[in-house]
């Protein structure tokens, strides 16, 4: 859970409803929560005695939103990443809950966190699930697990060389409380004197880490920005691939046939090409960021046009990509080959998806997650990143609409 359950169910009645399959907002529909869950969907519900009732009308309603790659420990201002170690656990725990409610009162129920150091962000979605902190529902990763040297080396990354150090490194996550794993394919963009399009990991070293977490029945992302390493990854079996910077035509191939994800998190790169520079940002990662920017675009938009599945992620927490500012990512994409339409479902219904959850739906038996906006996101997406109603695990944690007790109404 993400926090403590409503006690009473919650009836919301009025609002327009998303309906995945026909890519459309269903009008007359009210949507009754109990237990954490969706209990029932269908027109015009009586509200029972006891029930706590939202008049969402004039709104439309969807699935919480997910993001399937966030390092919510970090503030993304400029270094504080790479900072991770300095700062007193005690004093970053207490940042790292503040980044949890802006991310969660932003619409975002549930995230992927792929790596904090100290395995902090295990200790968050433990204290979220507890009712200690209010946020979104973390699969958190623990550290991530790279070659010596790799990306992420220092900061949010245990090192491993060698399949037999690799699959010791993914148990040693999984006996944290790591509920997904994160491999590095390649260099990246945030380390000094890595170079993104360089692979890391071999193919034998990835499979070893799959091999782990799948036993676990846990999700496998890999941090892959160089060609030979995304393909390495591939190969190895990983369940989607983080960024892809450098995606040719196989490798594209090779995710259609094998329905790899792609978490491409444009966000990333733009906002550091964009603004690093004036805000503080190292140079190295401005410089890289500018490197990758172009091929980046490039790459998602063939991977869409050949049908490649998609699943939202921003990267938050890197350099200028703060908590609660999430949406941007879901803008980037439709800008950039997606239909508003597709947007929403790689926020909500892909995302769960390759998250193996059970949420990203207005359904029966989904998680109690839901989020309500006052305009019409297939017309406007940004909308979404303004949400008058967030609704999470099945308990209220944000309202600016009308309710009322049926117990109290006349």
């Amino acid at each position: 859970m993400l926090a403590v359950t409503e006690s009473n169910p919650i009836v919301i009645r009025g609002g327009l409803v998303w309906d995945a399959e026909g890519r459309t907002f269903r009008p007359g529909l009210a949507v009754r929560l109990a237990g954490g869950q969706i209990g029932a969907l269908r027109p015009e519900m009586a509200a029972l005695p006891g029930d706590r009732v939202i008049d969402a009308s004039g709104c439309f309603l969807l699935p919480g939103l997910i993001d399937c790659h966030v390092h919510i420990v970090s503030s993304g201002e400029a270094g504080d990443l790479n900072r991770a170690g300095q700062e007193p656990i005690a004093l970053r725990a207490l940042r790292a809950a503040t980044h949890a409610r802006k991310t969660v009162m932003a619409g975002f129920t549930t995230v992927r966190d792929l790596g904090a150091p100290g395995q902090m962000n295990v200790h968050l979605a433990t204290a979220i699930d507890q009712g200690l902190v209010v946020g979104p529902r973390i699969l958190a990763a623990g550290m991530g697990v790279t070659m010596t040297g790799g990306h992420g080396h220092g900061f949010l990354a245990r090192e491993a060389d060698g399949p037999d150090e690799v699959r010791k490194a993914v148990r040693e996550q999984l006996r944290a409380g790591a509920k997904a794993i994160k491999l590095f394919a390649s260099g990246g963009v945030m380390t000094p004197g890595v170079d993104p399009k360089s692979p890391s990991f071999t193919e034998d070293e990835l499979r070893a880490g799959v091999e782990e977490a799948h036993k676990a029945f846990r999700v496998v992302g890999a941090h892959a920005q160089a060609t030979d390493g995304i393909k390495n990854a591939i190969r190895a079996g990983v369940d989607s691939i983080e960024h892809g910077v450098w995606l040719d035509e196989e490798a594209i191939a090779m995710m259609v046939a094998r329905g790899t994800y792609l978490v491409a998190t444009l966000t990333a790169p733009a906002v550091m090409a964009e603004r690093g520079a004036s805000e503080g940002v190292a140079p190295y990662a401005v410089e890289k960021s500018n490197l990758v920017l172009a091929d980046h675009i490039a790459s998602f938009r063939a991977a869409v046009r050949a049908g490649v599945r998609v699943a939202m992620g921003t990267d938050q927490g890197t350099p200028l990509n703060r908590p609660g500012e999430n949406a941007q990512e879901i803008f980037r994409m439709a800008a950039n080959g997606l239909t508003a339409a597709q947007a929403i479902l790689a926020a909500t219904k892909w995302a769960a998806e390759l998250l193996q959850l059970p949420a990203g739906l207005i359904a029966p038996g989904r998680y109690g997650d839901l989020i309500a906006v006052r305009g019409d996101p297939l017309a406007d997406l940004t909308t979404l990143s303004d949400p008058a109603l967030v609704i999470a695990g099945g308990a209220v944690v944000r309202n600016e609409l009308p309710e009322f007790s049926q117990e109290a109404s006349p």
